[in-house]
């Protein structure tokens, strides 16, 4: 299940709340539990990309198996 990320614009305050995709395209009505103000966003962080294989950046070996 999915973390979404929001941020209240009345205390600065960042939480997250646990939604199945289907009640995220449904529509979250999220409140920020510091505050309790409505006011709030969803914020988004960095994409993290793990990669194995060469390091060096040249991309796949012919018959190593990574292609």
């Amino acid at each position: 299940m999915p973390n979404y990320k929001y941020k209240c614009k009345e205390c600065d305050y960042t939480f997250s709340i646990k939604a199945t995709v289907k009640e995220k395209s449904e529509g979250l009505d999220p409140g920020c539990p510091e505050c309790k103000s409505k006011n709030v966003f969803q914020s988004f962080s960095g994409i993290g990309i793990v990669s194995s294989g060469n390091s060096r950046g040249g991309g796949c070996i012919p018959g190593g198996g990574c292609c």
